[in-house]
């Protein structure tokens, strides 16, 4: 009893050292050494994270594990931006949900007013991310277990593992995947119209290399309001899709878009998005005075 007792009270010191030291202070060594000894025996364990909500986490992932010692994801600056960028009663889509973490980033900023969509093809991660809604008061969040991509249809969902697959593809990772599973796609165009919901402000796109064909089904929408997005453009992942980060730059461009990526903790601007330090860039259309106004709570535009 008292080994269990001393081993849950080393482990409740070592979260709260995680969560609240800065990182340059040798946390990602620290964690690497201790996180195995200290994990609890269960798989799955629910926590109130710092952002202010629950999550059912399971610790047979190692993206969650992470967070469940952290109390956040990794991704905590693209986390603080949505927050930021969002204002009472607007609309948030999260294309590539997973098991829900920004979507219930997006809730918290936005206390139930606006609307939330999360798009989530996995099995396993949307079982889960309806399970992570429901521990959460929030009534704003709709869910779609469909991948976005160019056109309506079926497609294969590449598995690396049998869990909530985060690094999940619509396109074969070269070696052999752990599983397979048929999910529908549709387009954000047709989707939009199909369903007559009032449309997104805010995109955050992570789909592991289906970024492009997200946007190639997405002209009218772009073209006609324009939102704010937050995409993930990982070099490795684009070219297993046969698209490249200089493909969404010119895209993009066309739009009037301009990228911001992360360096030593702020977002800058960037003129050639290959030269992006991290992997998550954000997307904003300096035309729009509402686009310059958000940018400018996070970006120095001079």
């Amino acid at each position: 009893m008292s080994e269990n007792w001393l081993k849950a009270t080393v482990r409740e010191i070592f979260r709260w050292y995680l969560s609240k030291f800065p990182l340059r202070d040798g946390k990602a060594y620290f964690y690497k050494l201790f996180h195995r000894h200290l994990a609890p025996a269960e798989r799955y364990v629910t926590v109130r994270l710092d952002k202010g909500f629950k999550m059912k986490l399971d610790l047979k992932d190692e993206e969650q594990k992470k967070i469940y010692f952290y109390g956040h994801y990794h991704e905590r600056y693209e986390a603080d931006l949505v927050q930021r960028l969002l204002d009472a009663d607007e609309v948030f889509w999260d294309i590539g949900a997973n098991v829900g973490y920004f979507s219930l980033v997006a809730a918290t900023a936005l206390n139930n007013s606006g609307q939330i969509l999360a798009f989530e093809p996995g099995r396993l991660a949307y079982e889960r991310l309806l399970d992570n809604i429901s521990l959460n008061p929030f009534t704003n969040i709709k869910t779609f277990q469909l991948a976005v991509a160019a056109t309506e249809g079926e497609a294969v969902l590449y598995l690396s593992a049998d869990i909530a697959d985060s690094s999940a593809s619509l396109y074969h990772p070269g070696k052999e995947p752990a599983g397979r599973q048929v999910c529908m796609t549709i387009s954000l165009d047709k989707f939009l119209v199909e369903q007559g919901l009032r449309p997104p402000g805010f995109l955050k796109i992570d789909v592991e290399g289906a970024e492009l064909a997200v946007l190639q089904g997405a002209p009218n929408l772009i073209a006609a309001y324009t939102p704010l997005l937050l995409m993930e453009m990982e070099e490795k992942n684009l070219a297993a899709a046969g698209a490249s980060k200089a493909d969404i730059q010119q895209l993009l461009t066309g739009y009037g878009y301009r990228a911001a990526h992360l360096r030593q903790g702020r977002w800058r601007l960037i003129d050639d998005v290959a030269e992006a330090r991290g992997r998550n860039i954000f997307w904003f259309n300096p035309a729009l005075p509402k686009h310059r106004q958000k940018a400018g709570r996070v970006l120095n535009l001079g």
